[in-house]
């Protein structure tokens, strides 16, 4: 679900307060109510997906209220690793924003993965993830550790090598993915890590040490091809005479991964990760595509909510009629791209009457969205 993050900035933390107070002061909520307030906060769809993320929140806020209001250290070797699978759009990081930005109100850091390489290449070094963390948590170490990274288009990381690796890979930098993997091993099994507070730019200062044991990494990506990648190792190859031809079927791209999909470790190797690096993941969650009802919903109480708030700033009403909407939701549809799509596709059709209306000091009346035929019209009342 990809819908306008108005409103989800980081909450303010005051200073001087320690971490035990701002623990004692996060809101305890069960799973149940987790969920019940992803709703109330706009979120649709992805039952099976929510459900699994609610008590992955409880769990984490659990598990430092443990730490500093019972005095009781996380057992070793616990660390809650999750990776959430699923087409463009389907609210992989829309839910994280909303659990632990909004809800759980705990330091959050949501990065891209393209923006990572090996040390000593151009690009961030993935222990700033802790740099972040830390920036956001007004410079508190403690603080930070009870935090949530969330690391997207993670699946862009795969390389394109195959399984057999090259002689010496250990001794040679790697500009691929493949390197980037190497370095988060250590990040997401670690009981403690160093990071430069300064993101590196000086050489200047020490580095700052965090402590791992609470902290919460989440992986999302779209993995387009695995589900092709998977069913392609199921199937039964034959060679020479008999062999029965297989007519190409393209994968779409608003497609679900399979739980039986999901443990073939092979088949993310296949893909391009190291298995290492999978077998880290305690939790592998699959979202599917969203259905036309789905989209509606998100339609009518999220976008369109966000363009009747912007029209009623001109002076404006906006009404879009119910067949406009079916048609807004199938184009999304045939696009695959999820809630995403939505925009997309609404964006244009309210690009003429924002561009004669807005800004204008006598601005008044109602603006419909009605279908004329097979095309949408804005028209001024």
């Amino acid at each position: 679900m990809s819908i306008a993050r108005t409103g989800l900035e980081p909450r303010s933390i005051p200073r001087g307060v320690d971490v035990r107070s701002r623990v004692a002061a996060l809101e305890v909520l069960s799973p149940r109510e987790i969920d019940a307030r992803l709703t109330d906060l706009g979120y649709r769809g992805q039952d099976e997906a929510r459900r699994a993320a609610a008590v992955l929140a409880y769990r984490h806020l659990r598990r430092i209220r443990r730490l500093h209001l019972e005095g009781l250290a996380p057992e070793p070797g616990l660390r809650e690793n999750c990776l959430f699978l699923g087409p463009t759009g389907s609210g992989k990081t829309f839910l994280v924003e909303l659990l632990f930005r909004e809800i759980l109100a705990v330091p959050t850091v949501l990065a891209d993965a393209t923006q990572f390489s090996e040390t000593g290449y151009v690009g961030d070094d993935v222990n700033t993830l802790l740099s972040r963390l830390y920036e956001v948590a007004d410079k508190d170490a403690e603080w930070a550790a009870c935090g949530v990274i969330c690391m997207d288009e993670f699946d862009k990381l795969a390389t394109s090598r195959s399984d057999s690796r090259f002689a010496g890979q250990q001794t040679t930098k790697d500009v691929s993915g493949f390197g980037v993997q190497r370095s988060l091993l250590h990040l997401l099994s670690a009981s403690s890590a160093d990071f430069p507070a300064d993101f590196g730019f000086t050489s200047r200062l020490q580095p700052e040490n965090m402590d791992l044991a609470c902290l919460t990494f989440i992986a999302c990506g779209a993995f387009s091809g695995l589900r092709s990648t998977a069913e392609g190792m199921a199937r039964e190859e034959r060679l020479g005479f008999g062999r029965e031809p297989r007519a190409f079927q393209q994968e779409a791209i608003a497609s679900q991964v399979s739980q039986e999909q999901l443990e073939q470790t092979t088949a993310f190797a296949r893909y391009g990760f190291i298995p290492e690096l999978i077998g880290r993941f305690n939790r592998l969650v699959s979202f599917a595509p969203l259905d036309a009802a789905t989209l509606g919903d998100i339609l009518q109480h999220n976008v369109l909510r966000a363009y009747e708030r912007e029209f009623e700033q001109e002076g404006l009403r906006l009404l879009v009629e119910p067949a406009v909407r079916e048609h807004v939701v199938a184009r999304a549809l045939k696009r695959e791209t999820g809630a995403r799509g939505l925009r997309t596709t609404l964006a244009p059709l309210l690009e003429g009457a924002a561009y004669e209306h807005f800004g204008r000091h006598d601005t008044s009346g109602t603006v419909r969205l009605v279908m004329a035929g097979d095309e949408v019209r804005a028209l001024a009342e």
